[in-house]
């Protein structure tokens, strides 16, 4: 006689200890291969990141185009491994890294260790943040102080503990000076406050003047550098929004459709599309506390900038700090409501595509890709161009660099690091200035050493200018040395090296 089967018991759910420990191997696993990436690729730092490593060189509290957190970053990665690209860029997996644990932190939070683990998972697997791990941004510790904010705003309001209020306050504050898009932090606790009434005791609270009046603290030295520099950062953002663009070029909503587009492939098709999902179920009056919470907060920089978006033009990653809640939003979600299928249908691909990525990242040029030849291209073929400059300036020991364009300027003096440096900020190097044509700051070179005819009237001049007679005529005797052309991985370089001397004046 058959004896019946006995029922088939669901398996018991992993402890938290085992949810912590596999979100650590991933994040520490990928982080590992992206660091072994960046030492091993042949791509060099493009424009932005020779400039940042520029500032590193002359910290101070604030710059033209950003406050100062990324340049005190690589002052303190490359004063620890040196000033190799690696070096430079050793902050952006790292920071992914803590970024993917804050989030792991908020999961448990809202949550449970299932939803911390997904969440971390989701964050250090998504395309984009390989991508990021690959260049410094300033989006990179803007994106774990955003991260962390999170998680101390919520374990303050859930435990009132004065600690989460000085980690609200201390990571909203830091993360301003990596990036002022901290600043719609602010717009998403407000939503979630409209929105939650059981919290809003959090504005009769000390507590919350305390994250107030850190913030304002942390930010106050930029706010005061600000001040003395006629408010170059600020004004620069204005400058950004193109608002006083061609009339043709405002008011399209097909700009807006393609910002929303971007906004798929920087976090992922799935994970958007769960996104938008979550956020109709909000408007339907469907979506739970939890949700309205991680909504709240991402909402904010997406509906800002897909707005900015339709009034003139929009960057991918302006609103990059939508994600993290989103994250977890999306984490939520996918553990407590959709088949077990789906996780593995969002993490797969993303996990396939970072590996691929770190891959074809190490090994580069030596196993080129031709479709990521035009990618790359702006990351390559500056070393060159300064190796053929050296000899002139080395053949002119006297004379200061007169350079006309930021990005060659910046690329210059990291590549050429052992001989030039910013101006007369770095003595002991020769000094590099910058041609303000009309003498009214538009970049920090220009803000910091504009040329000076009176500190000298004698110059090698390097431009990438292609008709530099608009200079040449500012000085009596001009001689043309030579004319660079690098060509590397189908873009070319074309820079003109002159002598010149005897500075007439401005008019």
């Amino acid at each position: 006689m058959t004896s019946p089967a006995t029922p088939t018991q669901p398996s018991p759910p992993l402890p938290e200890t085992t949810h912590l420990r596999i979100a650590l191997a991933w994040v520490i696993g990928l982080t590992t291969l992206r660091l072994f990436a960046n030492a091993l690729t042949g791509l060099e730092l493009y424009g932005d990141e020779a400039q940042y490593w520029t500032w590193a060189q002359t910290l101070d509290l604030g710059y033209f185009t950003k406050p100062p957190l990324i340049a005190w970053i690589i002052a303190a990665t490359t004063s620890v491994c040196g000033d190799a690209e690696a070096c430079v860029r050793a902050s952006s997996p790292l920071l992914h890294a803590g970024t993917a644990l804050a989030l792991y932190g908020l999961g448990r939070s809202v949550a449970d260790s299932r939803v911390a683990m997904w969440s971390a998972l989701i964050w250090i697997t998504l395309p984009s943040i390989a991508f990021s791990s690959l260049i410094v941004s300033t989006d990179v510790p803007l994106l774990f102080c955003w991260a962390l904010a999170a998680t101390g705003y919520r374990r303050l309001l859930d435990t009132r503990a004065w600690r989460w209020a000085v980690v609200a306050g201390l990571a909203i504050g830091v993360g301003m000076l990596a990036k002022y898009a901290m600043a719609y932090a602010f717009l998403g606790i407000a939503l979630h406050l409209v929105v939650s009434p059981r919290d809003r005791w959090i504005l009769r609270d000390l507590r919350g003047l305390l994250v107030l009046a850190l913030a304002l603290l942390i930010l106050s030295p930029n706010l005061y550098w600000n001040a003395a520099n006629h408010f170059a950062t600020v004004a620069h953002l204005g400058d950004n929004t193109n608002l006083g663009a061609d009339p043709s070029q405002k008011f399209r909503i097909s700009k807006a459709l393609q910002f929303l587009g971007e906004q798929a492939g920087v976090f992922g098709p799935i994970p958007f599309a769960i996104l938008a999902w979550r956020l109709i179920a909000w408007i339907r009056g469907r979506a739970s506390d939890t949700e309205k919470f991680l909504l709240a907060i991402a909402l904010p920089p997406l509906a800002v900038i897909t707005f900015q978006a339709f009034l003139s033009r929009a960057n991918a990653n302006w609103a990059a700090t939508a994600y993290p809640t989103a994250t977890v939003l999306v984490a939520l979600w996918l553990v407590g409501q959709a088949p077990r299928w789906m996780r593995y249908a969002t993490l797969v691909p993303h996990v396939v595509a970072c590996l691929a990525f770190a891959v074809v990242v190490a090994v580069w040029p030596t196993l080129r890709i031709p479709l990521t030849d035009r990618g790359f291209s702006r990351m390559a073929g500056w070393e060159k161009v300064a190796e053929a400059a050296r000899p002139d300036i080395l053949t002119n020991p006297d004379l200061p660099v007169l350079m006309t364009d930021r990005i060659a300027m910046a690329s210059l003096l990291y590549y050429m690091r052992d001989q030039l440096g910013v101006g007369d900020l770095q003595p002991g190097k020769r000094p590099v200035y910058v041609w303000d044509w009309n003498r009214q700051p538009e970049h920090h070179y220009e803000l910091a050493v504009p040329y000076d005819p009176e500190k000298t009237d004698r110059a090698l001049m390097i431009t990438e200018w292609e008709t530099p007679a608009a200079i040449l005529d500012h000085f009596e005797a001009t001689e043309q040395v030579r004319v660079i052309s690098i060509t590397s991985y189908g873009r070319t370089r074309r820079l003109e090296v002159w002598l010149v001397s005897g500075f007439k004046g401005w008019e």
